[in-house]
């Protein structure tokens, strides 16, 4: 059965910060009724206000944190559209279409493993501090190609992060997926479908961000640990509420729209 759209408001938001965090753009924006909706792994649709139709389309972000009424915005410019959200400054304004989405199930008890990939860090700052919130111990494991895009992971606050990079220029050396076994294996995941250590502690839960590659990684990984896995997921989107189908994905039980339906979907439902 098809999902239901999922309802959301067109909202006009002025640009109160922008700076940049190395290869990314950092933007607060003032929408209080987004900032007390959103959810951890929920994203918006968002244009610069007033934007003539080029580009025709506007681009999916996600919410990468929120600080009372403020929501925050991490923008990595690859091409016109993010590169025109990039180049707003403050007192520019945007419409925003949001929140959409469903986002991570941080529910459980147990110990979570966030792990990022490139802007696919972005979520993951509101999702590591939401699931401290809680009162779970959380470890970031954020991975990238080079040392302007990594100082992106000192946005994290208040959990323990570790960085890696493919050219060793920050953090550690090596590809995101290579400590991920040990670091189950620390927090009380272990192979063959151990999802506890011998003291009966409930195993560590995985929420993933980032390349397709990496997030298939991360699957097998957590297969073989056993540890239950969150993915959010990319996909090229021109609508975000489900009426094109222009973002479908292939899962388990058939194609799935990920602006709808997604973007965060269970490890095991997504055929790689």
């Amino acid at each position: 059965m098809d999902a239901p759209l999922i309802p959301a408001n067109l909202y006009d938001c002025p640009v109160v910060e922008s700076r940049p965090v190395g290869a990314y753009r950092l933007l607060s924006l003032v929408a209080r009724e987004v900032a007390s909706l959103a959810r951890p792994g929920q994203f918006m649709m968002v244009r610069a206000a007033g934007q003539s139709l080029d580009p025709l389309l506007p681009r999916p972000i996600c919410v990468h944190e929120i600080d009372s009424d403020l929501v925050k915005v991490l923008i990595e410019p690859v091409g016109r559209g993010t590169v025109s959200l990039a180049d707003l400054r403050v007192g520019d304004r945007l419409s925003v279409l949001g929140p959409l989405g469903n986002g991570f199930d941080i529910t459980a008890s147990g110990p979570a493993l966030v792990v990022g990939g490139g802007i696919g860090a972005a979520p993951l700052a509101f999702l590591a501090r939401a699931l401290a919130e809680r009162g779970r111990e959380v470890r970031c494991l954020l991975g990238f190609r080079t040392r302007g895009q990594a100082v992106a992971g000192k946005l994290f606050r208040d959990v323990e992060v570790d960085i890696f990079t493919e050219d060793g220029s920050m953090g550690k050396q090596g590809l995101i997926s290579e400590p991920l076994p040990g670091c189950l294996a620390e927090m009380g995941s272990g192979p063959r479908g151990e999802g506890a250590d011998s003291s009966g502690q409930e195993g560590a839960e995985i929420f993933a961000c980032g390349p397709d590659p990496m997030l298939a990684a991360v699957t097998r990984v957590a297969r073989d640990c056993g540890a239950p896995a969150q993915l959010s997921v990319a996909a090229h989107m021109a609508c975000g509420v489900g009426a094109c189908q222009g973002c479908v994905i292939n899962t388990t039980s058939g194609y799935r729209r990920v602006c709808s339906e997604g973007p965060v979907f269970a490890a095991g439902e997504i055929a790689w």
